[in-house]
């Protein structure tokens, strides 16, 4: 009950189950304690759909989530708020609805619930999963980007993906490469002026991308060893006579983890924020106007404002967590590891990053728009029939913002153009 002192957004209803479900898994792993019930009353928690509310603020990630898990703990014994059939109740009411009654907790099982990592487990692991999501769209993005740009082929050569030897990078300039196929606009004849190679916002966007999906894959191992982790304390080996005090609440795996996730993120924003800058600047957009438009206006020039702003918060909000530690609880906790800080930060990146890539699709849409369609690749029409179903080319100056919520939305829900 001390721990009821979190404060701060709640996480949503899927982001709780994500916090039931880690910490039941590590409980189960049978070093912690706890009776067959406790895990049976988290299990009724999934299936009947009472779900805690849980504030996001609040834990160090030393002695575990300790503050959000109480709200975990205090759902089963029937107090504070749950999510359920579309509401919140009273944890009390909601349990009773369900058909379920307040789990009594033995000695030990109230602080196995509390005492481990499974809040920035879950929300760490959710970020990735968003994450891994919209690097696929970045990767057709840029191919699309450099057509429009009348970019060259050269920068996605197998060969010299192949001899850097990253697998990301090689699966990035893949991508790319097949994303490309068929485009009669790469490659096209050089306007009198241009420059000899394309910049970097093109040339080494497989290097930008595959070094983040190169994190992405370490990152997803990490936590899958996190998630199927003994991660509370004190450790009760049932095979021999010691309980073990020792840390493996501590978070600075996932800490870790979450800020190489939150730099990747914000680099891969900066490449798209880049881009759209090449499709605006006279000087390397071959021929394409300021404003993106055929007509008298002014088109998208305010929309780069957006996104130079959405890239600057997320290149702000990229520094590292891990080395923010707080000693805390009278110098008992003297060295924390901010791991749920750095979940909560990568989630958010990654909805900037979204939100980016939604900016510039858009931007790239209307570009297209004063290119010879019929060129493009096949793959960069079929996103263009993608963004145009939320985003449809412009024909007056009108707000956007509508158009890009509904457009961030559906990259986050994984929509594909194919």
């Amino acid at each position: 009950r001390q721990h009821g002192c979190g404060l701060g957004p709640v996480f949503s209803e899927p982001e709780g189950r994500a916090v039931i479900f880690a910490r039941l898994v590590s409980l189960a792993k049978g070093y912690s304690a706890v009776r067959l019930p406790l895990l049976e009353a988290l299990c009724n928690l999934l299936n009947s759909g009472v779900i805690p509310v849980i504030p996001s603020l609040g834990s160090v990630g030393a002695s575990g989530d300790l503050t959000p898990l109480s709200y975990l703990a205090a759902v089963l014994a029937g107090e504070r708020e749950a999510y359920y059939n579309g509401g919140v109740l009273a944890a009390g009411e909601a349990l009773k609805h369900a058909g379920l009654t307040p789990h009594v907790f033995d000695p030990k099982e109230s602080l196995a619930i509390m005492n481990g990592t499974s809040v920035m487990t879950a929300i760490g692991g959710i970020a990735l999963v968003r994450f891994g999501r919209v690097l696929s769209l970045c990767e057709r993005t840029t191919a699309l980007a450099a057509e429009i740009l009348f970019g060259r082929s050269q920068a996605f050569h197998p060969t010299a993906h192949r001899l850097k030897h990253h697998p990301g990078q090689i699966l990035a300039a893949a991508a790319m490469r097949g994303a490309l196929d068929g485009s009669r606009l790469m490659d096209s004849p050089v306007p009198e002026g241009r420059i000899v190679q394309d910049p970097y916002s093109l040339r080494c966007a497989p290097h930008v991308i595959g070094a983040a999906r190169d994190s992405l894959t370490w990152a997803e191992k990490l936590l899958m060893r996190e998630l199927n982790s003994v991660n509370d304390n004190p450790i009760v080996d049932p095979d021999g006579p010691e309980t073990i005090f020792a840390g493996n609440f501590y978070g600075g795996h996932v800490a870790l983890a979450m800020d190489l996730i939150k730099i990747a993120a914000a680099s891969v924003a900066d490449l798209l924020d880049r881009q759209y800058a090449l499709l605006v600047d006279s000087r390397l957009n071959s021929g394409l106007p300021e404003t993106l438009i055929p007509y008298e206006g002014c088109g998208l020039k305010a929309l780069q404002l957006t996104s130079s702003a959405l890239t600057a918060r997320a290149l702000q909000r990229s520094a590292p967590d891990t080395v923010l530690s707080r000693t805390t609880e009278a110098h008992n906790q003297d060295k924390v590891s901010m791991g749920l800080h750095a979940a909560l930060n990568a989630a958010e990146i990654t909805t900037l990053l979204q939100q980016v890539l939604a900016v510039e699709l858009i931007a790239l849409s209307n570009a297209a728009g004063l290119r010879d369609e019929k060129l493009l690749s096949p793959a960069g029409r079929r996103l263009l029939n993608f963004i145009r179903t939320f985003s449809p080319v412009l024909i007056s100056d009108r707000r956007l913002d509508r158009d890009l919520e509904q457009l961030s939305q559906a990259i986050d829900q994984g929509q594909s153009p194919d």
